[in-house]
């Protein structure tokens, strides 16, 4: 296991537990969402040759998950998460578009960008404003 993947793992962890624990139901969604891709995502085959499709897929479902948080949910960390995905699916496509790039650079770009999604949320979970009426 590579140190920036199990990083990235550890983040997903931490987050995605404090997002269960403390989040509102916004919050709780997308930990699972982010949960479920990236059990996807490491199930998927990934060659270094040919695009990994199906991480492609899932991180495009992602974003549009993310996309409609940032345009409904009324929180401001979700307009970020969905910025950070539409930025890591453009690293996508660029490997899809010019596959003679280093796979280093897109793999660590990629992480990056993943990264920064959880610290968004990480960010909602932590500033949202908890009330004794709202669940949400």
């Amino acid at each position: 296991m590579s140190p920036i993947y199990a990083v990235s793992l550890a983040l997903l962890a931490a987050v995605a537990l404090l997002a269960l624990w403390r989040g509102g139901w916004w919050e709780r969604a997308t930990a699972a969402v982010l949960i479920l891709n990236w059990i996807g995502t490491a199930l998927a085959p990934f060659d270094h040759i040919e695009p990994p499709w199906i991480a492609i897929g899932l991180d495009g479902g992602t974003m549009l998950f993310l996309f409609y948080l940032a345009l409904f949910s009324g929180r401001r960390w979700t307009i970020w998460a969905a910025a950070f995905q539409f930025l890591l699916m453009a690293n996508h496509l660029t490997f899809v578009r010019f596959r003679e790039l280093e796979q280093w650079a897109y793999v660590s770009a990629y992480y990056v960008w993943g990264d920064a999604v959880m610290l968004a949320l990480l960010a909602g979970v932590l500033w949202r404003k908890r009330s004794a009426t709202s669940a949400s």
